[in-house]
């Protein structure tokens, strides 16, 4: 989560300037301006989040490396067994089985996680049609979501 703050920093000053643009177009009452501005900040707020949740990703798969080369190097099989089947070998595994195998499934944070994962995935892939909330409040939990790993 290295450039959490950069990325966040670079987003309050495009917001910055999308509201003064925006406060511009209301007192003119540019309607056209206005809606332009609104799609803006939409995909502004969707890019974003997608570039800040890669930190996180980022977060998670450096932990699952390091949990994954301590449990394989266990000479204890006990320790190794799961950590040694095809899935958990390959290089990089899906999103959800590094998540899983560094964060407890039961815990409240990985629905919150998993829920956020599903939105990542519908900005990345051009689909609108779910918000993607608060920057702040995505900030917040992914610092709280990395913490629980």
């Amino acid at each position: 989560m290295r450039q959490v703050a950069e990325i966040k920093a670079a987003y309050d000053w495009m917001i910055a300037k999308h509201n003064t643009d925006y406060a511009y177009a209301l007192a003119a009452n540019h309607q056209n301006a206005l809606e332009r501005l609104e799609s803006h900040q939409d995909q502004l707020d969707r890019g974003v989040f997608v570039l800040l949740f890669a930190q996180f990703e980022v977060a998670v798969t450096e932990r699952f490396e390091r949990t994954r080369t301590a449990r394989q190097a266990n000479p204890d099989w006990t320790t190794r067994r799961g950590w040694d089947t095809l899935e958990v070998r390959r290089k990089r595994p899906p999103f959800e089985t590094r998540l899983a195998l560094t964060l407890d499934r039961d815990c409240p944070e990985f629905g919150e996680v998993i829920a956020a994962y599903k939105i990542r995935n519908d900005c990345a892939h051009g689909r609108t049609a779910t918000p993607v909330g608060s920057i702040d409040q995505l900030v917040r939990d992914l610092f709280r979501w990395q913490a629980a790993l």
